[in-house]
């Protein structure tokens, strides 16, 4: 694991190239045109990362005063902070207020919650920091942003570039987290599908090695390290392509069939998988 310090980096260099990218877009590519996050535009993806921008600055100040709670927002601090959740109806009707004002508040809450984690000290990474599911440390909510600019920046570059991927920092970042991720909605499960628990397991190639196993059972499915338990299936593929199966923006289908993804193991679990297997 990279040093917070280091992931502050990151973050500061996504923000930048996505800021770059933005201002660098012909303003009639903003027009109502889709994005590859199902159901939203390339300004809905905007507002919703204007969101999630606006209202973490006043909780990582409460945070160095050890207050995690939703409450005490400090005023002034942008409009995103009397938002409690930013959740897709709030992008858009966020997008609608803000009309043309929507890419200089962008850039005005992103370059606010990066000063903000820019004075933090080694003592205060820890320290817990609201979220809405539940308080994380600081150095957590600085993964999460990098995930989310990456993510949502290759929304809206792969509409204009087929062959836009994701910088190799955030694909170290994220692939470290998914494990932490909820991952019940990822895989469409049912009673009687499975007598016993299945476990798929995920090989990330080089430079971004890691091995993750998937487990399903008849109520649930969730992600581990993985075991000295031998696998039904197992996946290999290289850091971006998980990522990018993980938030189901490629399908393991379309993965396999681009020689992006290969599989060993039973032919008949790997086909349920890839039937059954959404991401999110």
């Amino acid at each position: 694991m990279s040093l917070p310090e280091e992931r502050l980096e990151i973050l500061r260099a996504e923000t930048e190239a996505l800021e770059k990218y933005l201002r660098d877009l012909p303003k009639e590519s903003w027009e109502d045109l889709p994005s590859a996050c199902d159901g939203w535009c390339i300004t809905d993806v905007v507002a919703h990362l204007t969101l999630t921008r606006g209202f973490n600055p006043s909780r990582v100040l409460r945070a160095l005063q050890c207050d995690s709670s939703p409450d005490g927002l400090s005023p002034g601090l942008g409009l995103g902070d009397v938002i409690p959740v930013a959740d897709a109806e709030e992008a858009i009707a966020l997008r609608r207020a803000l009309g043309g004002d929507l890419l200089a508040e962008f850039i005005k809450t992103s370059e606010r919650i990066v000063d903000a984690l820019a004075n933090i000290g080694p003592q205060d990474w820890d320290k817990r920091v609201f979220r809405p599911s539940r308080a994380e440390p600081i150095r957590s909510l600085v993964d999460i942003l990098i995930s989310e600019l990456a993510v949502h920046g290759w929304d809206v570059r792969s509409r204009f570039d087929s062959q836009a991927g994701l910088s190799p920092g955030s694909v170290a970042v994220m692939v470290e987290r998914i494990p932490q991720r909820a991952t019940w909605w990822s895989f469409r499960t049912e009673a009687g599908f499975a007598s016993l628990p299945l476990r798929y397991r995920f090989e990330v190639k080089p430079p971004t090695q890691h091995r993750v196993d998937l487990v399903v059972t008849e109520e649930r499915c969730y992600m581990e390290v993985a075991s000295r338990d031998d696998a039904h299936v197992t996946f290999r593929c290289d850091g971006e392509t998980f990522v990018f199966l993980m938030y189901g923006r490629i399908h393991p289908e379309v993965a396999i069939a681009n020689g992006r993804m290969s599989y060993t193991g039973d032919p008949e679990l790997a086909g349920s998988f890839i039937q059954r297997f959404t991401g999110g």
